[in-house]
């Protein structure tokens, strides 16, 4: 049997073997790119921080919950923002602070949170409240740093000592002492108490032993200071 002649027939439609088909392509242009490497950047940061909360048990990073009215992120111009609107709260080790405001900044691992005011109940309300060990400490606004556990703290008020303590200007360590700057120290519970003892400057000591120490301070009943005690 004689081998079939492949060369297709003149003006038959086909394939012609041999020969090289070139495609032309057109490149894309320079708004193409550009938006191509948006997205892959936006991917690779989200990519990264995927790996790298991965990368970290359950007890290694902050754990926040869902927010009542809203989560918006914002990673525009190498921003790592995540907001959080309503009734949020967050657990990082034995620490949870809770408020109805934050704002949580993922490259320098810190988060900020807040009160909010209601102007129909002329009042602030979800002011944050912080929790580590058996210590609560309700604050004004707090900014905490989950890598290095410390927190700068505005108007804080907690117990201490089978009293209560008022701090306006406060510094957090990462061995649960704190510094105080512009200080009150009452049996008063009151907001404003009536009757205080006013520490210019104060740190109390958590480990190894509990601890309260004061630098020059005076005693103040019903907003009036009485002559220095000697303190």
């Amino acid at each position: 049997m004689q081998a079939q002649n492949r060369r297709p027939r003149r003006g038959a439609e086909g394939p012609v073997y041999g020969m090289r088909v070139e495609k032309k392509v057109t490149p894309p242009d320079s708004a193409t790119l550009a938006r191509r490497d948006s997205i892959y950047a936006a991917d690779s940061v989200r990519r990264a921080d995927s790996v790298a909360m991965l990368g970290k048990s359950s007890l290694e990073r902050p754990a926040f919950s869902a927010a009542r009215d809203s989560i918006i992120q914002d990673f525009s111009n190498g921003k790592r923002l995540i907001y959080y609107y309503g009734d949020v709260s967050v657990k990082y080790q034995d620490m949870e602070l809770k408020a109805e405001y934050m704002e949580y900044d993922m490259k320098s691992g810190t988060v900020f949170a807040k009160g909010v005011y209601d102007s129909t109940a002329a009042e602030w309300v979800g002011r944050p409240v912080m929790t580590q060990g058996n210590k609560t400490y309700n604050m004004e606004e707090v900014r905490y740093n989950f890598n290095s556990r410390k927190a700068i703290i505005t108007n804080m008020i907690t117990t201490e000592d089978d009293g209560i303590l008022h701090g306006q200007n406060i510094k957090m360590m990462d061995d649960e002492s704190i510094n105080i700057t512009k200080g009150k120290y009452t049996v008063c519970d009151a907001d404003h108490p009536h009757y205080y003892l006013a520490l210019t400057n104060a740190k109390v000591i958590r480990n190894p032993s509990q601890k309260t120490i004061f630098g020059p301070a005076y005693m103040v009943i019903e907003d009036v200071q009485i002559p220095f005690l000697g303190l």
